[in-house]
This record gives C-alpha cells, structure tokens and sequence, in this order.
C-alpha cells in the first residue's frame, strides 16, 4: 500500500462530521478526540432533505420553511463551530440542501476531506430511517475511512486500557483495513485484537485450518510496526460476535471492513456491517473491502495465494 495514503487514511488533515443537529451531543466529543490526536481540521456540515416542508393550510409555505430550516441549521453549526475554535480547533462549517448521500460525497470531493464521521441514527423524527440508509450506503461506497457512531456509544473510563478491535473477515481482500487498524494501534500505543468469527454451518477440521493458517498470513503485516496482535476466534452469528467481544473488552475503536453494495440493496440494512455500527458501545471505523477471492469462495482456497473473508459484510 502507498504509505502516502495510508498516511492520510490514519492522520488525515480534514475531517467532516455530517450531522442531522440531533446526533452532535455523541459526534462532538469523537470528533474534537481524532481533531486533537490527528491535528486535522474539522467541517461541520448539515443537508436538508427535499422531503423538508410543511402544510399550506398552516399560512407556511415549503419554500418558507426550507428557508428557516435553513437559517436555523447555519445557526446552529456556527455556534458549535465557534465552540470548536474556542478549543483551538480549526473548524468551518456548512449548511446544503438535497439528497445527503449526493451532498455528502460531493462535500468530500470537493474539500478533498480524508475522513468523515456520522451518526447512525439519532434522537430526530427521521433520525433512525434517513441516517440508517445514508450511514449504511456511505460506508459502501466510500474510499476514505468512514466512522460512524451510535447512540449506544458511551467513552470508555480513565485509565482503561487502550484496546481496538479489528473484526477479520476471510472472504473478501482484507489487507487494507488490516493495515489501517495495525497503524491505528501504533499511533495509539494500543493493543490489537484481531477477532474473526466462523458460522457454525461452515466449520470443519479443513476449514479451521485453512483460516488459521491465513490469519498468521495476514498477521505478518503488523510487524513492521511493531504490534503484535491479540488472535481471538470465535464461532456464531458475525454481528451478534463482534458485539459481544466489543461488550466483554470495551475497546476504543472498532474497525470493520465494508463490501461494496448497491444503493438498493443499503437501504434494507440488514448486513453485518451495518447490525454492528447501529449497536457498537464504541466508535466504528468501516473500510470497503476489497474484491471477493473467488466467487462462493471457502477457507479451502487459502492454501493458494489469494487472500479472501469469513462472513459478508
């Protein structure tokens, strides 16, 4: 991988918190953290969507309420923004209208920002539909590590030892998200788990072998950087596996790897990836994985020389 790249990935210069204004009282404290530990700038930004309006029975027309929803959102961010400044972080904010998905990654494209944070619902009227289906297209289809935090998320006590967790998956190409959590623990002096979890339907004498055999593979990027990784294995439902670690440890980060899906497909969230950010106690990172080993791949295969996952995303 560039190190350029993974540079940006893990000390990026901006960062945006696109927030529905309900969710900032848990982004706010994450956001000013990675503000201080990575130096970056931060941008608040806000999208109204085209389904803001109100009744003309009530002498409000829907371009007058836009028009004050809007004012009220400005509003809102500049004092937030001015809070942030006032903590010695750069930070600027933005108020757009239309389809927050659009917005959001025109936003990113075009202020070159290397990381966002969101919400993955939050205390609004639409916060759990409309933040659910934007958090879960956005972690599809984004290059940039996108962490999401929910509303279960509670900051883990004082001198509680710095732990994250990387949830392994074997059949889709996971050296990015590897690489991203083994720089993530160096750069925090933290331990690393790496826990990867079989369904009991796919377990065998062959296929355990197989996987820990292709764990120890992958585990050999960490040295580099010095970590030596915590393996921990386990079997049964992915999402309820990876919560139940996060639960029993309590680390301060999670990362995941995403596979790519289409916008449909999003929308019913019924992913693994997606049942673990709505519930993780702990912010998440999400990067996209890479492409599949072989189509219906098994552990079996990992005796060649393609890398793959252990559950879908």
């Amino acid at each position: 991988m560039n190190t350029t790249h993974l540079s940006s990935m893990t000390r990026p210069k901006s960062i945006v918190v696109a927030t529905d204004l309900n969710d900032l009282d848990f982004l706010l404290p994450v956001a000013i953290d990675q503000a201080r530990m990575t130096g970056a700038m931060v941008w608040l930004l806000h999208v109204i969507p085209p389904d803001v309006h109100a009744s003309t029975q009530s002498g409000v027309y829907p371009s007058d309420h836009k028009e004050k929803a809007f004012r009220a959102a400005e509003a809102a961010l500049a004092g937030i923004a001015s809070q942030l400044q006032a903590k010695n972080l750069a930070c600027a904010y933005e108020v757009r209208r239309w389809y927050p998905v659009d917005q959001i990654k025109a936003f990113i494209q075009e202020h070159e920002i290397e990381r966002l944070i969101l919400g993955t619902s939050s205390r609004g009227k639409l916060g759990k539909i409309l933040l659910g289906s934007v958090a879960e297209e956005l972690i599809r289809s984004l290059d940039i590590p996108v962490c999401t935090v929910g509303p279960h998320f509670t900051p883990c006590p004082q001198h509680h030892p710095c732990r994250i967790i990387f949830a392994l998956c074997l059949r889709h190409h996971p050296e990015r998200s590897f690489r991203f959590a083994v720089d993530l623990a160096a750069g925090l002096a933290a331990e690393l788990i790496v826990l990867n979890v079989t369904e009991p339907d796919r377990l065998d004498e062959g296929i355990d072998a197989g996987a820990r055999s292709k764990i120890d593979e992958i585990l050999k990027g960490a040295k580099q950087a010095h970590i030596v990784p915590l393996i921990r294995v386990r079997s049964g439902e992915p999402a309820e596996e990876i919560l139940a670690e996060c639960l029993s440890i309590r680390p301060e980060l999670l990362v995941l790897g995403a596979f790519p899906a289409s916008p449909l497909s999003a929308k019913f969230r019924t992913g693994v990836a997606y049942r673990v950010i709505a519930q993780a106690l702990c912010p998440t990172f999400t990067l996209r994985s890479g492409p599949k080993t072989k189509h219906n791949g098994s552990y079996r295969e990992f005796s060649g020389v393609e890398m793959g996952s252990s559950y879908p995303g």
